[in-house]
């Protein structure tokens, strides 16, 4: 997939099917927008193109970096989202940054300077909630109005519905604040996962014969509660059964303020220090807590393993 990531280098001469969107999280309602677009590449020879925005529009709208506590946080990094956007087949990923530039564009320019003229759209997808130009007074019926004057095809798709609820990126970032993560891997379409560079820990779990692996809590990426998880973690290829803890680690942790993911890993007998890793998590099992000491910590984790062990048999 070839990746442009800036406007200055958009040079595409045949003409593109294009999926428009932000596609915060990629979620099961982008995954539509998507294969519309495919399907329509493949049925009108034309080059398969999605743009979308390597920032949060709305963090630079109202200027908060990540270090602000009311940036929005992201559902899926920008790593994994670009490896999402390559594995449904696309040809080409325009990520660019939502700037100034893009952000007073009137919607009309919008559609004539970027979808029209740098993106030599054929066919455009987008969802039923799209919008551009300044102040987003681009919508979808007036974008349908641009591309039929063009004569570029278009497609605006319906919301899509799960359990009477519109799946939106606002909706997914609920359920992981509650620690809901069966209905996030249902509006995803996959579990929700941190990927990371395995470090040193405390190895307490090793210890007890489980081996423990310690990743750093990602900055920009949104945490569920505090607690332990039932998880899956990949490594080398090969994905194990694992308890995970988010938190502070209260028992054993000097620094109050320094959050870690902890995995313990089930039949896994390695060092996996350095390697990078996913873990998957599958279900909340219960909140973090302190242990008058170690023992009861222990005795808790063995607990924890147990009742992950028999939520596989289900």
């Amino acid at each position: 997939m070839e990746i442009i990531n800036s406007l200055d280098n958009i040079n595409i001469g045949q003409k593109t099917a294009v999926a428009l969107g932000n596609f915060d999280g990629i979620h099961i309602g982008h995954r539509e927008i998507f294969r519309n677009a495919l399907d329509a590449a493949k049925e009108h020879d034309l080059k398969s193109l999605c743009f979308t925005f390597s920032n949060h529009p709305f963090n630079f709208i109202l200027r908060r970096d990540d270090s602000d506590p009311d940036a929005v946080k992201l559902i899926c990094t920008e790593e994994e989202k670009i490896e999402l956007i390559e594995n449904m087949g696309f040809e080409i990923l325009v990520n660019v940054p939502f700037d100034e530039h893009i952000m007073t564009m009137q919607a009309h320019e919008f559609f004539e300077d970027i979808v029209k003229d740098k993106l030599n759209a054929g066919y455009v997808s987008v969802g039923f909630n799209y919008t551009y130009g300044a102040r987003a007074t681009g919508r979808p019926d007036t974008l349908r109005r641009e591309c039929e004057a063009a004569g570029i095809g278009v497609a605006i798709h319906d919301a899509v519905v799960v359990d009477g609820e519109v799946v939106s990126s606002t909706l997914i970032r609920e359920m992981i604040a509650t620690g809901n993560m069966e209905m996030t891997a249902r509006l995803l379409g996959r579990p929700y996962s941190f990927n990371g560079t395995v470090k040193h820990g405390k190895k307490l779990g090793s210890s007890m014969g489980i081996p423990t692996i310690n990743i750093p809590v990602p900055d920009r990426q949104m945490l569920p509660p505090n607690g332990v998880y039932f998880s899956r973690i990949h490594i080398n290829g090969i994905t194990y059964n694992s308890v995970s803890n988010i938190g502070l680690n209260p028992t054993v942790n000097d620094d109050a303020r320094r959050k870690t993911i902890e995995t313990n890993i089930f039949d896994y007998d390695d060092d996996a220090y350095g390697q990078d890793v996913t873990v998957y998590f599958d279900h909340f099992s219960r909140g973090e807590r302190k242990f008058r000491n170690k023992e009861e910590l222990f005795a808790q984790i063995a607990r924890d393993c147990e009742n992950a062990r028999n939520y596989r048999k289900k």
